[in-house]
């Protein structure tokens, strides 16, 4: 049986490096090829049959799913995975709605990750449990782009938070501030940023790199 292509697309070189390393000794043979550009990586593919696809949501600039439809074609018999730290879920239910067989988070075991990539293709989609969620992957917003819709230092802590899951009142308690004030913040934040509630919010920061 020859040993499986596997293609890895992910902008963060230490990451994409880990992971092809961990791939590699996996005593499966497999064949990796890995890219840290977009562009490079849709070369390869519309040249190149690869068995499995590890994908990150965010290469650079360009949006992981714009990647994934623009090779639809070529990935008709390939195993798509999206390995990526943003895990909400409508992330997850868009991924199943384009035919992803899996979505996990940058916290997967190689376990997991070799079993998935192992997996016959009719398994279904596969994805984590959300017991060990992680928070780490909500770090400090992009200066750039909170320069670009003239966020403020606190309106910033005020996204990452609500981000978290967090409450008014409980981003008041952690700000220090009162719940009217955080109110106050929400509805400045979404004037600016042109949205209405704190799930068109998250979908915002992905789609515009907030989350980095």
């Amino acid at each position: 049986m020859m040993p499986k292509h596997i293609v890895i697309c992910d902008d963060h070189l230490l990451f994409l490096n880990g992971i092809a390393e961990l791939l590699k000794n996996a005593d499966q043979g497999y064949e990796i090829t890995k890219f840290n550009r977009a562009d490079e990586c849709k070369a390869h593919l519309r040249q190149h049959q690869a068995d499995v696809l590890i994908c990150d949501l965010n290469i650079g600039d360009t949006d992981g799913f714009v990647l994934l439809e623009e090779l639809r074609e070529q990935l008709k018999q390939t195993k798509k995975i999206i390995l990526t730290a943003y895990y909400e879920d409508f992330l997850i239910q868009k991924a199943k709605r384009m035919g992803m067989d899996a979505f996990l988070k940058k916290e997967t075991t190689a376990e997991e990750l070799i079993k998935v990539i192992e997996m016959p293709a009719n398994d279904g989609f596969h994805t984590n449990g959300r017991d060990n969620r992680s928070v780490d992957v909500y770090r400090t917003i992009d200066e750039p782009i909170v320069n670009k819709f003239r966020i403020s230092k606190q309106e910033k802590e005020v996204i990452r938070l609500i981000i978290k899951g967090l409450t008014s009142k409980e981003i008041g308690e952690a700000l220090f501030v009162s719940k009217t004030t955080v109110d106050t913040h929400r509805r400045n934040i979404y004037k600016k940023l042109e949205i209405s509630n704190s799930s068109t919010l998250i979908k915002f920061a992905h789609e515009n790199n907030l989350l980095n």
